[in-house]
């Protein structure tokens, strides 16, 4: 099993929950993963730099609507090698997912910033849909990411994406990149995907 597949029923349920989440607007009233603009009509930015994606909005009124599940989708399997890297799979959910970096021992400031680099580039890669995901609804949903944050928690570098609808495929690229970065500048223990957000 590919990590893709293993963690297939997590974006099964985000765009399930999308799927509800536009049922309950009346019909063609629904705008769906657009970016917010100010009054000027620049693109309004999140707190990762990022444009502000929204999930859902209505065109009525402009008022937008934000998916979060209620309790964790379980992932098809609980750990996969990847180019020699262990990933361990929790629950969690796609609008939310933790991708949780372990170091071998105390990273070094360099160390850090370059895999969070890492991390962000895939952010912004994924926003801008380097990932396509050919199973969504063409014209309602767009197969982007909608942004993430990065932090330093003791030995670990959680990231915690909002992956939108790229695809699960865009992990397996992610988890191919954090390979070559712990062969090359700092060994990482495990990646940990899925889990609380909030957790420790």
């Amino acid at each position: 099993m590919t990590l893709g597949e293993a963690l297939e029923p997590l974006y099964r349920g985000y765009l399930r929950r999308l799927d509800e989440m536009v049922a309950r607007l009346p019909a063609g009233e629904a705008l769906t993963e657009q970016t917010s603009r100010g009054d000027d009509g620049r693109l309004v930015l999140a707190p990762d730099g990022l444009p502000l994606r929204f999930d859902v909005a209505d065109a009525r009124d402009g008022h937008t609507y934000e998916v979060h599940g209620a309790k964790a989708d379980e992932p098809l399997g609980g750990e996969i090698r990847m180019a020699g890297l262990f990933v361990r799979l929790l629950p969690g959910n796609w609008e939310e997912l933790p991708v949780v970096c372990a170091f071998e021992r105390e990273p070094a400031p360099d160390e850090v910033e370059a895999l969070a680099e890492v991390i962000r580039a895939f952010t912004v890669l994924a926003w801008h849909g380097g990932f396509p995901a050919p199973q969504v609804v063409p014209g309602r949903w767009t197969g982007r990411a909608h942004g993430g944050r990065v932090e330093l928690r003791g030995n670990e570098l959680w990231a915690v994406l909002d992956l939108g609808t790229s695809p699960p495929s865009a992990l397996e690229a992610l988890c191919g990149a954090l390979a070559g970065y712990a062969r090359e500048r700092a060994p990482l223990v495990e990646v940990r995907i899925g889990g609380g957000a909030q957790s420790r």
